[in-house]
């Protein structure tokens, strides 16, 4: 007993001189200043589902620059393009908070999301090629069809109120598994059953993450690993991991193949993401191992349909919920295309100006990376009378800084006419692919890939909103509270 109560009194100890030195480090920033285990009882006694009004009200009352604890870190939330800048664009704060993307770790080990320094920035420059215009133009056949199969399959709903998730979901996992990945869309090879069980354990994944890192008690990896959501979390970070693999091995072989039964074929050809990998691994050795070309598949699989899914979601809602702009994006579409049911070009979607105006809107109001966080390493200057010490987290959450009524008239209001070329705002205001050296490296695929789809989809489909509102929930990809129900009809 003596020797716990020791204990205790030194983790006390620990704790009161930590906070005591992170107040006077913290000197001249704002913050709702509370004991840590206060903030932690907190976080473990209110539903997800308040997390962002009480971080609104925090931004509300302190400004764009709020110091907060969180499991025994300072975090510092930056709400305002001004306060972001800084951040964002230095060469020097490129580190990702390693608390906060740790639980990510054993499924997407240390790929392009989550590694930095001299690793980071070799990938980079080696995955630069993947994403070249010419490989975007020539996925465009496979967007089509994925994008004419989501159609079908809203309009097989017969308006029906449906939540349109799991539909969306399938089609930008099949568009990023043909256009980078190389998968065929038969299923000659069992792909069709692996890619629903991948779709499935996606779901359980991400929530068990947000679930661990809301929860301290789930932090020892150790004791996380023995627990019932421990085991299903790490068998089901198993079935994707051995998915990837049977996805390099089969293009692996493939590549192997071809190359072996044209060797005298030297002319350059722009290959698509996974073939760039393959072709680095087998020519160039020490580019990039088995092992790293699986980190950099499992990263891109997750990451080139989660958050397009979500983006697409959130877009139906709104055109659901706003006719006047759905009408006028569907209008667009005739004029461009009439009753022609041709492939869209490059050039077709760069005539499509008013869907890019909603496409923006929809990822200002509805960002789907609900948070973006860097380790300081050392001090950050905001301004010239705030500096964030070295040791702190800075917490950039594009939500409210895509809300911030200094740089956006009436926020709240779905308005994609703030899009229009001729209108100019801050740089760092709408960055819903972050910015700066780290920004999102498929955010052009993503932006044709969201085009193509709601090009189709407004063509032949009419929305009509059941759900009006939903809260957000800020999982590892920005979700709602609840399904979100719409009614497809088809378009006369």
């Amino acid at each position: 007993m003596a020797i716990v109560l020791i204990l205790l009194s030194i983790i006390i100890t620990l704790l009161i001189s930590r906070v005591i030195r992170d107040l006077f480090k913290l000197k001249g920033i704002p913050g709702p200043w509370e004991l840590p285990f206060l903030a932690e009882l907190r976080m473990i006694l209110l539903p997800f589902t308040v997390l962002y009004p009480v971080l609104q009200k925090y931004i509300e009352d302190y400004g764009g620059v709020c110091a907060i604890y969180r499991t025994g870190r300072v975090y510092v939330m930056l709400s305002e393009p001004e306060t972001v800048e800084p951040v964002l664009s230095s060469y020097n704060h490129i580190k990702k908070g390693d608390y906060d993307y740790a639980f990510l770790r054993p499924w997407l080990r240390d790929g392009l999301l989550l590694s930095d320094g001299s690793k980071w920035r070799n990938r980079r420059k080696l995955l630069t090629p993947a994403f070249h215009f010419k490989i975007l133009e020539d996925g465009m056949k496979c967007l089509t069809e994925k994008s004419e199969e989501i159609t079908e399959k809203l309009l097989a709903t017969k308006g029906e109120p449906t939540d349109l998730e799991d539909i969306i979901r399938s089609s930008t996992l099949g568009a990023i598994l043909e256009t980078a990945m190389g998968v065929p869309s038969s299923d000659a090879n069992g792909y069709q059953q692996h890619q629903q069980e991948y779709q499935s354990k996606i779901k359980g994944i991400t929530e068990s993450i947000m679930r661990r890192y809301y929860r301290l008690w789930k932090h020892i990896e150790s004791l996380y690993r023995l627990s019932s959501e421990g085991k299903e979390f790490f068998n089901d970070v198993n079935r994707l991991q051995l998915f990837t693999k049977k996805v390099i091995k089969d293009r692996k072989q493939l590549y192997l193949i071809e190359r072996d039964s044209k060797p005298g074929d030297k002319k350059s050809k722009i290959k698509p993401f996974l073939d760039c990998l393959i072709e680095l691994n087998v020519s160039t050795p020490g580019a990039i191992s088995e092992d790293g070309i699986a980190e950099e598949v499992d990263t891109f699989m997750f990451e080139g349909h989660d958050t397009t899914a979500s983006a697409l979601n959130s877009a139906l809602f709104l055109l659901a919920n706003n006719p006047i702009e759905q009408e006028k994006a569907a209008e667009e579409q005739m004029e461009i295309f009439g009753d022609d049911n041709r492939v869209p070009s490059t050039h077709d979607l760069n005539k499509m100006e008013y869907l890019d105006m909603v496409i923006k809107e929809v990822l200002r109001l509805y960002p789907s990376v609900p948070i973006i966080t860097r380790s300081l390493t050392e001090d950050l200057k905001i301004n010239e009378s705030i500096t964030v010490p070295a040791g702190c987290i800075a917490a950039i959450m594009p939500y409210f800084v895509h809300r911030s009524a200094k740089h956006w008239d009436n926020p709240e209001e779905f308005r994609p006419e703030r899009f229009d070329t001729g209108i100019s705002r801050h740089p760092f205001s709408f960055i819903p692919f972050s910015a700066g050296p780290r920004n999102c490296i498929g955010q052009k695929f993503a932006m044709m890939e969201m085009k193509t789809m709601l090009s189709a989809i407004l063509r032949k489909c009419k929305l009509e909103p059941v759900t009006t509102s939903f809260e957000i929930i800020p999982t590892v990809v920005l979700k709602s509270d609840q399904p979100i129900l719409i009614k497809v009809l088809p378009r006369k």
